[in-house]
């Protein structure tokens, strides 16, 4: 009696359980009852298969739209495997995605479709475009809407292969599989606490580790999608109070957007958020808190399905004023419920004392850890050396257990023999009101081999000088860590996930020498 797990499974019982109540709306656009959901998933999937043999790679470049949202269901219920494209991406950029993957067909929208149809013309890739003035709902209308069964399928065949950033390396294809991503959209459900009167807003980009099961987990409980276009602070506040939304998950660049004054709104009701990312500032989350909006730290990789860690609160912590609290949501906090072993570690692999100092490197193995790169064994080798997958993260365990990231490897600040954590500067940083971005790098310095400098953003209307940011963060931090740069921007670059491209601007800084590191 044993059956695969897949998140397929979610959406059959959601189409099964609830086809009377909305599953998906989107504002300005239309909306659908499970019934209609389901019918729009089986028409894709058989036009789907009449397109492509089974066991195809079917790409789809969309934004949080709902026939976007749709190719999460339908393409896997064809028998294929799904390969989530970056909107932001280039045209050189697809060409090595679709060529790497070997895809079969894209699926894009109409906004986006220009910047892919030479590259889909000279890669001989059929090209299906998707919404306002395209022929996708005839090309539904054409196929039977009828229920269909489940593919066959192992749980451990690959269900989406996701593109990594691209933040520290040249993309690789993470190969997810059925049974990776039902633990991690369990983990959602659970989590984030999704009931059949739960309305999800789809604010993380879907393309992104597959929303972090947001494309599958809430169609399990009945609950209600809103795909959101465009996000920005202003369209997520009115989707907050027009459709009753009561969860959303972002990074923290989204955050700011939300708190942001210009277009910020108490919300009518508790909205549970999720953010993960990069490490969320205890002033980002004190902000949110004020506004209405619960948050919550998750953390993963896009390799671990994506999520691993939680920062939980037990019901005395959650009592506990508001700075206190942030400072507690800040930290990543404790394993998942099926993440499996999550763990601080040196290089010899020995987990790391719980001593809130010693820094190691997060390390997993478990359920959620990907099936591997494709068509790449040395870079899965060395992910998976010595049994476990290397996050490349470096973390500290403090003495209740609660992991807090401290930097990736490649960021840490090496000063006059001083090791410096960028996100430990950035986090003072963010507390200055006048900051609503900052990012701190190795500076090369002839003196002390590096410095911190610190590329910031300010608030509209807002002025800091270099003297101000500095006498800030003496305030708080050693004075080797104080940044002895700043460089002003209007906006630092981050990817269309919201992490912060710290790459770009350290390349800036050490542009024409041999080595990175002085």
């Amino acid at each position: 009696m044993n059956t695969p797990l897949t998140p397929l499974d979610l959406i059959r019982r959601g189409l099964k359980t609830y086809p009377d109540r909305l599953a998906v709306t989107q504002p300005g656009g239309p909306s659908f009852t499970y019934r209609a959901w389901g019918e729009r998933i089986f028409r894709l999937a058989r036009a789907v298969r009449e397109a492509v043999p089974p066991g195809s790679r079917v790409a789809v470049l969309s934004p949080n739209t709902h026939e976007g949202l749709l190719t999460y269901a339908a393409v896997p219920w064809s028998g294929n495997v799904l390969v989530p494209l970056n909107t932001r991406l280039t045209p050189p950029e697809y060409a090595f995605q679709l060529n790497h993957a070997r895809v079969s067909l894209v699926l894009a929208d109409a906004a986006l479709a220009p910047k892919v149809e030479e590259v889909c013309r000279d890669l001989g890739i059929p090209l299906w475009v998707m919404g306002e003035g395209s022929n996708f709902e005839e090309r539904l209308g054409a196929q039977d809407g009828s229920p269909l069964p489940l593919p066959e399928l192992d749980e451990d065949d690959v269900i989406t292969i996701n593109y990594t950033s691209g933040t520290t390396s040249s993309p690789k294809g993470v190969m997810l599989t059925h049974r990776n991503t039902l633990l991690n959209a369990i983990e959602t459900l659970y989590n984030l606490h999704f009931d059949q009167d739960s309305v999800y807003l789809h604010t993380l980009p879907d393309f992104h580790a597959n929303g972090w099961g947001g494309v599958w987990s809430p169609f399990g409980v009945g609950a209600t999608h809103v795909t959101l276009p465009a996000v920005r602070g202003d369209t997520i506040h009115d989707a907050v109070h027009a459709q009753g939304v009561t969860h959303l998950c972002a990074a923290p660049t989204v955050l700011s957007m939300i708190t942001d004054p210009a277009t910020a709104r108490r919300t009518p009701r508790t909205v549970r958020v999720a953010t993960a990312g990069s490490p969320p500032h205890a002033r980002t989350i004190a902000d949110m808190n004020a506004l209405g909006f619960d948050v919550l730290q998750v953390y993963g990789l896009t390799e671990t399905s994506p999520l691993i860690t939680v920062a939980e609160l037990s019901e005395a912590e959650r009592a506990l004023p508001t700075p206190e609290r942030a400072a507690l949501t800040a930290k990543q906090g404790f394993e998942m419920l099926l993440a499996g072993e999550v763990e601080v570690m040196t290089p010899n692999l020995t987990p790391v004392p719980h001593d809130g100092q010693t820094l190691g490197e997060i390390m997993v193995r478990g359920n959620l850890v990907m099936k591997g790169y494709l068509d790449n064994p040395e870079a899965t080798a060395r992910a998976f050396e010595g049994g476990w997958f290397h996050s490349g993260d470096v973390a500290v365990v403090h003495p209740d257990g609660r992991i807090e990231i401290r930097d990736r490897n490649k960021d840490v600040i090496i000063s006059g023999g001083e090791n410096i954590s960028s996100v430990e500067v950035e986090g003072v940083l963010y507390a200055h009101p006048a900051v609503r971005e900052a990012v701190v790098v190795a500076h090369p310095d002839e003196k002390w081999g590096e410095v911190p400098c610190a590329f910031i953003a300010l608030h509209a209307g807002q002025t800091a000088s270099p003297e101000d940011l500095s006498a800030h963060v003496r305030q708080h931090l050693a004075g080797y860590k104080v940044p002895k740069h700043y460089i002003f921007r209007e906006d630092l670059p981050k990817t269309a996930s919201g992490k912060f491209q710290k790459f770009l601007l350290r390349n800036e800084l050490w542009a024409g020498r041999e080595r990175a590191v002085n």
